[in-house]
């Protein structure tokens, strides 16, 4: 007799069981959380204390919630948490305990679960706090899910290893409509400059949320629902697509039939500009007489201005507005049966300095009539075609920030049906740029002017072609004019008088000779001056060096120079220095042939000496196979008047040292010869070239005429010349410079012997010189 009501019991909970085990997947609440916060000292006597409360599943079942304050759990030591069902003997627990990590606890279900850890929360705490000796520290745990049945009686017990430090009694109950009326507890915050919906949800919930436009009918229509469980994320971020009143955000729990509750934040409230409502609203043509308009929210009482505009070809994002073309609607639906259905002629929306553009009438074929411009020479010729029977007018226009505006005359045409072409002349403004034509049909009248732009592309590169030859043919002429004038003042600037030059060696080496040679012969073919140079004087046949000799030829050629405002340039080597302080050494016996070449014995002993000289064939052919003899005597009596020069009145006006570069002759000047001008080339050319021209600096003032003529010219242009001129020199003397490095390191092998003070050595090259100069001169008899 007891068999089917135990029986009953025992289906019951079995499937009790399986919708607990159901609701534990579902609801996935199975969470402890443990928090860590300070409390009064008296509070700890009556510790630990125990809080049960219900939780509902969204599918019709439930859930003990325990919480649970004690003291904090000791390293090694664990606690116990059970739950009893009195009628059904069903029990659960959990098993909590500390292990040597102070801020991670470990628990797991009982009797098999997994390991999990939760970490200790530290709530509240402030450094004044951690110093109150008045205060202990307290452990609040709460644990969501102990299943159990509605109205069923549960016992909730707390133990540690060896006795029970708590328990409690409790039946959970539920109003059974609550589970179908509930709704989820959040709260909405807006940002209208980031468009953005922020959800703030309490924690476990499951629900689902969404964003949809509330309107007139009940229903809140929009996208697809997004499943969220609160205990994972609490915070949900919505981007508004259109910031529109009727936008809202909706949540619900996942339960069948659940109750939707939807928050709009715009509702009742003015939003700043009409972008977004016009962005999202949509425009449709009915036949070819109606437009409805239809926005996102129907019932939003914005209303916008409509008018018609015209749009060109080239540049579909600009829609120039037409005049006079405003449409009125009824329920936001406009007649356009007057209106001229052009694939171009379209509607313009705007409301709060926002605007939309719509073309309706792009996708058909709607109009009875068409036009085309044809530049001419001096008019605009509009023609025109229809097929019904109708008055045309036309009139030119031009852009005005951003609108077209009259300009001339309208002119009108009719044209009965059957017409086959009919053509308007507009006479054409040169001086106004960019004209177009407004074309409308004026009888009957339609809405809508069509804006005609031509293309005045061909007139264009006519214009362009002209100016551009009107232009070369100027550049040519000044062009032309420019180098005649440059010409003439080079020309005259090349052969005015100059400064006679007295360019001097001091080396036999073959590259400082070249040097010197390339310097004398640039001289004289860019400047056209008067080079004097013993080399040159030497290898003449008409030249007196031979007959003189060398000391003689030099001191009537410096006489000559300097009487002319010219400059003796020296040219310094790293030889120079050696035959300096040689002819210091030997400076008494110079003075004395100096004195003698100058003119201190007649002039029939100076007949007699070169009488018996030329006597002497073999003498005469060992003097003339050496050819580098004029280097040395021509050097020590350019010394000899530079010295004379330096402790003169004129204090070695007129003389100049040249020092090429990569030669190794600037840094070894003696101090005595540093009060004279000198010239490092070819970076000096300039200086140089500004010496030796005579219409400046000449000491007698020069030619008057020449000078005042040079002073009327352009500073800059002389500037020019003499940059130009000395860089040609430049690239002359360059050719002629080492730049390899073998003669780098030859050169200062050779400074370096220079300065070795050896008594032995000097002796040596003093002894073989005297020997070169008595084969050289063999004997010589003077008559007194």
């Amino acid at each position: 007799m007891r068999a089917p009501p135990l029986f009953a019991r025992v289906v019951l909970a079995l499937h009790s069981w399986q919708l607990l085990a159901a609701f534990e997947e579902i609801t996935k609440k199975n969470v402890l959380r443990l928090k860590e916060e300070r409390s009064d000292i008296d509070e700890k006597q009556n510790l630990p204390q125990m809080i049960l409360s219900t939780v509902l599943d969204y599918s019709g079942a439930v859930c003990v919630r325990v919480r649970l304050r004690v003291e904090p759990l000791l390293a090694n030591t664990s606690l116990q948490i059970e739950s009893t069902e009195l009628d059904a003997r069903n029990s659960h627990a959990i098993l909590v305990w500390r292990s040597h990590e102070n801020s991670t606890v470990r628990w797991r279900r009982l009797p098999k679960g997994h390991n999990r850890r939760v970490k200790v929360d530290p709530c509240c705490f402030t450094n004044n706090e951690h110093l109150d000796l008045r205060k202990t520290l307290v452990w609040e745990m709460q644990f969501d899910c102990f299943k159990a049945q509605v109205d069923r009686a549960v016992r909730v017990s707390v133990h540690d290893v060896n006795r029970t430090l708590s328990e409690a009694f409790y039946a959970p109950t539920v109003h059974h409509s609550y589970l179908r009326d509930a709704v989820p507890r959040y709260d909405v915050r807006e940002d209208t400059s980031a468009k953005l919906f922020t959800v703030n949800m309490d924690a476990g919930q499951e629900l689902f949320a969404r964003l949809c436009y509330k309107n007139l009918a009940p229903e809140c229509k929009g996208n697809t629902s997004s499943r969220i469980n609160t205990d994972l994320d609490p915070v949900v971020t919505f981007s508004i697509p259109h910031l529109v009143p009727c936008i809202c955000v909706q949540l619900y729990y996942t339960g069948v039939d659940a109750r939707r509750d939807t928050t709009c934040p715009f509702k009742d409230k003015r939003l700043p500009g009409g972008g977004d409502i016009l962005s999202s609203s949509s425009l449709k043509l009915y036949g070819s007489s109606v437009l409805e308009w239809k926005p996102l929210c129907p019932s939003d009482p914005s209303t916008p201005a409509v008018s018609l505009c015209w749009q060109h070809h080239k540049n579909h994002s600009q829609c120039f507005p037409v005049q006079n073309s405003t449409l009125h609607d009824r329920d936001w639906k406009y007649n356009v049966t007057a209106v001229d259905k052009h694939a171009h002629m379209c509607v313009k929306f705007s409301l709060n300095d926002s605007q939309r553009v719509f073309c309706p009438f792009s996708s058909g074929v709607f109009s009875e009539w068409d036009v085309t411009v044809v530049t001419g020479s001096q008019r605009l010729h509009v023609r025109l075609s229809s097929s019904i029977t109708a008055s045309f007018s036309a009139q030119l226009c031009v852009e005005e920030e951003g609108e077209y505006v009259a300009k001339g005359n309208v002119h009108s045409v009719h044209m009965e049906e059957g017409t086959e072409e009919v053509e308007l002349s507009l006479p054409l403004n040169f001086f106004i740029p960019a004209l177009c034509v407004q074309v409308w049909r004026s009888e009957p009248f339609l809405h809508g002017k069509r804006i005609i732009c031509p293309d005045y592309t061909h007139r264009r590169w006519g214009l362009v072609i002209a100016f551009s030859l009107a232009f070369l043919i100027t550049l040519t002429a000044v062009g032309f004019l420019t180098y005649i004038f440059i010409k003439k003042k080079t020309s005259v600037w090349r052969c005015a008088e100059r400064k006679p030059v007295l360019l001097v060696s001091s080396s036999d080496d073959a590259v400082h000779v070249a040097a010197v040679c390339a310097l004398a012969s640039g001289l004289q073919e860019e400047l056209h001056t008067d080079v004097r140079l013993a080399q040159w004087a030497h290898c003449s046949t008409h030249a007196s060096l031979a007959q003189l000799g060398p000391a003689p030829w030099l001191y009537g050629q410096c006489q000559e120079v300097q009487q002319a405002g010219g400059v003796v340039l020296l040219a310094w080597s790293l030889e120079a220095q050696q035959a300096f302080l040689q002819w210091r050494e030997s400076g008494g016996k110079k003075e004395r042939e100096n004195s003698w070449w100058r003119g201190k014995i007649s002039d029939e002993e100076k007949d007699t000496v070169w009488s018996n000289e030329q006597h002497k064939d073999k003498q005469k052919e060992g003097w003339m196979e050496r050819a580098s003899s004029v280097t040395d005597p021509v050097f020590n009596a350019t010394l000899s008047s530079l010295w004379s020069g330096l402790h003169s009145e004129r204090c070695g006006q007129g003389f100049g040292l040249v020092c090429f570069q990569d030669l190794g002759g600037s840094r070894h000047i003696p101090k005595e010869l540093r009060g004279v001008r000198r010239y490092c080339l070819p970076r000096d050319l300039s200086s140089l070239i500004h010496e030796l021209d005579l219409k400046e600096s000449s000491p007698g003032g020069g030619d008057k005429k020449a000078s005042r003529g040079w002073c009327c010219w352009p500073r800059f242009f002389s500037k020019a010349l003499s940059f130009w001129l000395s860089h040609r020199l430049a690239q002359r003397l360059e050719a002629w410079l080492p730049q390899k490095k073998q003669d780098r390191e030859k050169s200062k092998l050779i400074l370096k012997l220079s300065h070795k003070p050896h008594g032995k050595l000097k002796k040596k090259k003093k002894k073989l010189k005297k020997k070169g100069e008595k084969k050289r001169k063999g004997p010589v008899t003077v008559h007194s």
